[in-house]
């Protein structure tokens, strides 16, 4: 039993080995694990930074938008030589809209529009003034549908007169309440005159 418990003592620390190990040169064994690595990470290193570089790029550029258009088969553009016309669909209306007041003076990235109901469906169209466009005239806007019926107007046009110096390249939103519930139109034609 009394060898059971037998502790040993600790040998001294020779101070010459530590110094011996401490000031030895790497071994060969890291040296060539090393000389193995590096043409991997010439490699992988320009790979990573490339594919970082793809990565912020690529995500940085993409934009998606919708575009709220209701089954359209046919938009017919009938604008005099001072205007282009951009259909921009229909969309629900999220807030009121009070008339705009007739004729409404042209205004950049300005709305004239029909009183709009909350929920309910509006025509909107961007019209783009060139320089062909009288000054000072008062110009109507009218929007006509076939819902499959005939032709007729959506409610009432709008008018707008252009100011006294033109500015090419303007633009203004002109907005139809359309109501709640209407058959898809097969065709549309927006008269500007």
């Amino acid at each position: 039993m009394k060898n059971f418990l037998k502790l040993e003592k600790p040998e001294k620390t020779d101070l010459a080995k530590v110094k011996q190990i401490s000031s030895a040169k790497p071994t060969k064994t890291l040296h060539q694990t090393l000389k193995k690595i590096r043409p991997l990470l010439k490699f992988l290193v320009p790979l990573l930074v490339i594919s970082l570089f793809s990565l912020y790029s690529f995500a940085s550029t993409i934009a998606v938008t919708s575009s709220p258009v209701l089954s359209e088969n046919g938009v017919i553009f009938n604008v005099n030589g001072g205007f282009t016309a951009t259909d921009n669909g229909f969309s629900i209306a999220q807030s009121i809209g009070v008339a705009s007041t007739q004729p409404i003076q042209w205004s950049n990235d300005g709305t004239c529009q029909t009183a709009l109901t909350i929920g309910d469906w509006y025509y909107s169209i961007t019209l783009t003034i060139t320089a062909s466009a009288l000054t000072s005239h008062t110009y109507t806007a009218t929007v006509s549908w076939n819902t499959g019926s005939g032709y007729s107007t959506l409610r009432t046009p709008l008018t707008f007169t252009t100011p006294a110096t033109i500015i090419a390249g303007q633009t203004m939103n002109f907005d139809f309440d359309a109501g709640t519930n209407f058959t898809a139109p097969a065709a549309i034609t927006i008269t500007v005159a």
